[in-house]
């Protein structure tokens, strides 16, 4: 589907939808009983508006900066489109940084106020009250009380071009401070119209929001991208499976934003489910499997129907489409969700590039893929070598203003002829589809003048179920690196296949799979 967001903001957007679905529920919190707190989309608008107003009468200027810290809520929700609706621009504070890294951001970010969870205040008290003592401070928890504090709202004032800067999202790079990646109404826009006309998603829609908000891929993905099509999000309660699953059925979630482990562990939970369900069990789950693999070849949603009291069991029955990101997934988990009847689709992208990059469509998925690029987004592989691997480079107007304050960080991110430089190794397939390989940092030089990429060889190391995680790093040798190894072993898969094992037994079992790697 193709939206029209021809010169609007994000809040002029979001505030389209509002008026087209005023009593549709927007966002919802579960309670913990089953019920929920529910904020309809003529009720968002409304607290947006009436909070934009509090920032204005506060005397912020258009163009000034305002923090966020917090966890996902709707709270968070109302303050982010808040301060865009009064032309400020937003940034978004990561809840696990430490209190000296967030005293770091706020100076170097100019941001002239913050909203945050009470829980913070505490976390944050000292280094603000000690290096940012005028800096005002409003609790999310409280916006209601602020927000009915402006019985006679002044009106929105939306940033004057599409072009300007919405949000500043610092990065938390491996090496070096962190920086500020500027995106514009227009970058953040362009996205999820780009991303909508892959992946399909209606109104009727319920999104599941888990991942934390301030990260690029859940705010513009998980957030605002919903917002913008009328669909319905639910905030987790917490990470646990068992939360997220109950979250799932009481509200009716069809679709949830995730990262692999997530997804991994949700796999092998039904694993784990099935081998404890006897032979019978196993039997006729595998035999469902099967078939519905096999008339996959006929009809794509065969998996639907024929696993649908499998899934209603695991707390998935409404589930309707998974998307992963920030990592490469395991392909037997993608393909093993796409014949449970739940349509699993992985995608790449940076905060750089708004975040998406490329996606795989839902009727065309490839388990090793991140798939083609999205419509309107060029990539290409800079100088590829003999097996065509090389740097992913993009281009195109998901593509972000510049660092925040740092000309020679912007300057060194793009090509002499203008194309981003995701610094991650890749090829593209014949069919266009992307292939991640490793990051170009990583990549290990041999003595024999070959190039090792790690994160190839750890994804088939923890393709073994003994092994939980690995890393692979380049040690030195006479006249280059080697790679080497370090895992970490799956210690409850190994009790529940082998038994108990001796230490010796246990790194033997794991050295086998190195050498067979």
């Amino acid at each position: 589907m193709k939206l029209d967001f021809s010169g609007k903001t994000i809040p002029e957007a979001v505030f389209t939808t509002c008026e087209r679905f005023p009593n549709k529920v927007a966002l919802m919190v579960n309670r913990g009983d089953g019920t929920f707190e529910e904020i309809t989309y003529s009720q968002l608008m409304d607290k947006v508006v009436r909070l934009s107003s509090f920032i204005q009468r506060s005397g912020f200027e258009a163009g000034e900066h305002i923090a966020i810290l917090g966890h996902n809520s709707p709270q968070w929700a109302i303050a982010y489109l808040a301060i865009q609706t009064a032309g400020c621009i937003a940034v978004p504070l990561d809840s696990a940084q430490r209190p000296n890294e967030l005293r770091h951001i706020l100076r170097y970010s100019d941001s002239s106020a913050i909203f945050l969870d009470k829980n913070f205040l505490n976390v944050l008290s000292d280094e603000v009250e000690d290096y940012f003592p005028d800096l005002p401070r409003f609790e999310l928890q409280n916006i209601d009380i602020i927000i009915d504090t402006e019985t006679s709202p002044k009106p929105p004032r939306f940033a004057k071009s599409q072009n300007d800067v919405a949000v500043i999202i610092y990065t938390s790079g491996t090496t070096g401070a962190p920086k500020g990646v500027m995106l514009t109404h227009k970058n953040i826009l362009s996205d999820i119209d780009f991303m909508f006309r892959v992946i399909t998603v209606t109104e009727k829609d319920t999104f599941l929001s888990v991942l934390p908000i301030h990260h690029s891929f859940e705010a513009t993905c998980g957030f605002l991208a919903p917002l913008t099509m009328g669909c319905s999000i639910v905030y987790a309660r917490a990470l646990r499976a068992k939360e997220i699953l109950e979250d799932i059925k009481a509200g009716g979630v069809t679709i949830m934003l995730g990262v692999p482990l997530l997804f991994e562990k949700f796999y092998s939970g039904i694993k784990k489910g099935v081998r404890k369900s006897g032979f019978i069990g196993r039997s006729i789950f595998g035999g469902a499997m099967g078939i519905s693999k096999a008339l996959k070849v006929f009809s794509k949603n065969s998996g639907k129907l024929i696993m649908k009291p499998f899934r209603n069991k695991a707390g998935m029955g409404g589930l309707n489409l998974l998307i992963s990101g920030g990592a490469a997934i395991k392909p037997e988990v993608v393909k093993f969700f796409n014949n449970f009847g739940i349509t699993c689709s992985q995608g790449y992208g940076l905060t750089e590039t708004s975040p998406v990059v490329s996606v795989n469509p839902i009727n065309k998925i490839k388990a090793e893929s991140v798939g083609p690029p999205i419509p309107e987004v060029k990539v290409r592989i800079g100088n590829p070598n003999e097996e065509g691997i090389g740097e992913i480079q993009v281009k195109g107007p998901i593509v972000f203003a510049g660092y925040y304050k740092n000309e020679e960080a912007t300057k060194e991110a793009f090509t002499d002829d203008g194309w981003f430089r995701t610094g991650d190794l890749g090829y593209i397939d014949k069919d266009g589809y992307i292939y991640i390989t490793g990051r170009l940092k990583n990549m290990i030089l041999t003595s024999g003048g070959k190039n090792v990429y790690p994160e190839e060889i750890e994804e088939k190391i923890n393709s073994h179920d003994v092994v939980l995680e690995s890393l692979v790093i380049g040690r030195k040798t006479k006249g280059g690196e080697e790679p080497f190894a370090i895992v970490v072993p799956n210690f409850d898969y190994i009790d529940e296949k082998y038994g108990s094992m001796s230490e010796s037994q246990i790194e033997a079992l794991i050295r086998g799979v190195i050498e067979d790697v």
